[in-house]
């Protein structure tokens, strides 16, 4: 109960009656204490004990039985000063014997400060707050004798008994009144806090439709106004959620393709019924466990903090299945990485049917190299019997058909290549070789070519000895086909850079030209196979098509990088990066 704000309120309306009625009594208290001292010694010294008096008490005393007289003549001023019975006079001795006064004779007064004082010849007034009573001590003559006055403080003490008994009382009545202007003060405040409250409560619970009725303009009306309105915001930012989670939902629950959500800790979180399907007994591993067993190559702890900002691709058989998985890690608000989503494609379908499209183009090839060569051979045999009498147009048609043989053996040839690479039969016989040594070979291969055609090559090798591990056949390959690709595209008098250089890990190719360059809507497929940018000269030059196909198809399977850029559609630049062989 007492930690509700209201009685917080009305315990520091209470504390805070009790500071003051404390600081007020103990004002009032000292200061009546301290009046009724000064008023005790003003009205002896100013009234009473006066210049004259003290003169006339000098005369006296040198009389004979001048001690009585004083005695009879402060009888006459008792009044003046104030005696009763709390308050007395008394004549003494230099002993501090009593020689007469107002009550009976005792035995003597112990030495106060103002008895000492007298008893040296000066008026002993001081105010000693702490002492029993109060006294003034006035010397006679040369201070044989002494004018003693003394209170017993027992009516001051009465009337700060009686002060005390008024401010407790008046203090009681202080902390009821506190207490009750307390009480609805507090409810004033506490019972818009207290809707807030409820509200809040209901809003946990889900109900933001009811609005709470603002009572006034004050600061505790606006936090109704602003708390209204951030209840109809969240009401309207849950609904758009809860939209939007329907819409997943529906869209996971409908999916042909299997969804499978995990946490940071390889644990499944989410699941679609694709996926529950898909996955049965196995959904209880672990992701890791799951993707090992399946030899994915792929790891949870790569995907979350390794290439965080990638979706990676593997091609995995489960099941029977052919299996395409994705793989995307996903965010909390706080862009924290919370888990990867794994999306699996079922490409068994498509997986056969490339399968069957490589074997019947590998079959088809196979069968036409045998009369492609027989058409070349009779072709060559029908030109060398030539003995000039020929007519000219039929030595040109075979030499027509002398070249179409030669660049459909070309296509063959490329084709048996990307049935080799897509069946994993090429790249089988990997060595180390130099790559620096293989680029420069090449360009001295093409380099008569590249003269013939007026291009000028500059060659920039900054590295001594770039080991490289794979097929050097197949990489001279590459590089032959795209500095081929310079020397053809580039106009008489171009030029042709090509660099290689490297780091610690990876060695880098880089052809340059500044030739016709490649239109943007073309550089996305340019890798396709069978895609050609300008069709006619293209095949005017002797391309297949496919050459640029089996150059990635090479570098892939080395674990490289290959990427074509054209800026401004003037020149082309081809990037090769290849691993460095690691010991």
């Amino acid at each position: 109960m007492f930690k509700s704000i209201q009685w917080k309120i009305i315990a520091i309306f209470l504390l805070l009656t009790v500071s003051v009625m404390i600081v007020v009594g103990t004002f009032l208290l000292q200061n009546i204490s301290a009046y009724y001292y000064n008023d005790f010694n003003n009205s002896l010294d100013n009234q009473v004990f006066t210049e004259e008096l003290e003169n006339e008490f000098s005369t006296l005393i040198a009389e004979n039985d001048g001690i009585y007289k004083c005695l009879d003549r402060l009888k006459v001023y008792s009044v003046q000063m104030g005696i009763d019975s709390f308050r007395n006079y008394y004549v003494l001795d230099k002993s501090l014997n009593i020689l007469g006064g107002s009550s009976p004779a005792q035995s003597g007064f112990d030495a106060t400060p103002n008895l000492i004082l007298a008893l040296s010849g000066e008026r002993g007034n001081l105010a000693n707050k702490n002492s029993r009573f109060m006294d003034y001590a006035l010397p006679l003559g040369s201070g044989e004798y002494i004018i003693y006055v003394t209170d017993t403080k027992e009516e001051v003490n009465e009337i700060i008994s009686n002060m005390f008994i008024n401010i407790f009382w008046a203090l009681m009545f202080g902390l009821l009144i506190s207490l009750i202007l307390g009480f609805f003060l507090s409810r004033t405040i506490i019972s818009p806090i207290s809707t807030l409250q409820h509200r809040s409560e209901s809003m946990a619970e889900g109900d933001f439709t009811h609005k709470i009725e603002v009572r006034s303009r004050d600061e505790i009306g606006r936090l109704t106004i602003a708390f209204n309105e951030m209840a109809g915001k969240i009401n309207t930012s849950l609904e758009e959620i809860q939209a939007e989670k329907n819409k997943v939902e529906a869209i996971l629950l409908h999916m042909t393709d299997a969804v499978a959500a995990y946490d940071n800790n390889g644990t499944l979180i989410h699941i679609n019924p694709a996926g529950e399907n898909l996955l049965g007994e196995y959904k209880d591993k672990s992701f890791d466990e799951f993707f090992d067993m399946l030899e994915a190559n792929i790891s949870l702890y790569r995907i979350l903090y390794i290439d965080s900002n990638e979706s990676i691709e593997r091609d995995v058989e489960f099941k029977g299945k052919n299996l395409k998985a994705f793989f995307a890690p996903f965010n909390t608000e706080r862009s924290v990485t919370a888990g990867v989503v794994v999306v699996f494609q079922d490409i068994t379908r498509r997986h056969m049917l490339d399968n069957a499209r490589r074997e019947f183009v590998a079959n088809v090839s196979h069968e036409l190299r045998t009369p492609l060569t027989t058409i070349k051979t009779y072709a060559e045999t029908i030109a060398d019997m030539d003995d000039g009498d020929t007519d000219s147009s039929v030595m040109h048609f075979i030499k027509v058909i002398e070249n179409e043989a030669d660049r459909m053996t070309r296509l063959v040839k490329d084709l048996l290549t990307l049935s080799q690479l897509d069946s994993s039969k090429a790249i089988e016989r990997r060595k180390k070789f130099d790559l620096s040594q293989l680029v420069s070979s090449v360009v001295e291969k093409l380099s008569i070519t590249a003269k013939n055609s007026g291009h000028r090559i500059k060659v920039d090798i900054n590295m001594t000895s770039p080991i490289c591990f794979g097929e050097p056949d197949a990489i001279e390959q590459v590089i032959t086909n795209i500095i081929s690709n310079a020397i053809k595209y580039t106009p008489a008098g171009g030029k042709i850079d090509i660099a290689c250089y490297g780091d610690f890990s990876k060695a880098y190719i880089t052809v340059r030209d500044n030739g016709i360059g490649i239109p943007e809507n073309d550089l996305p497929r340019i890798f396709e196979r069978f895609y050609r940018v300008d069709k006619a000269r293209s095949r005017q030059s002797g391309g297949t098509g496919l050459g640029l196909a089996i150059a990635k198809e090479i570098i892939v399977r080395h674990e490289g990088t290959i990427e074509i850029e054209s800026p401004n559609q003037k020149g082309t630049i081809v990037k090769i990066t290849l691993p460095l062989y690691k010991k």
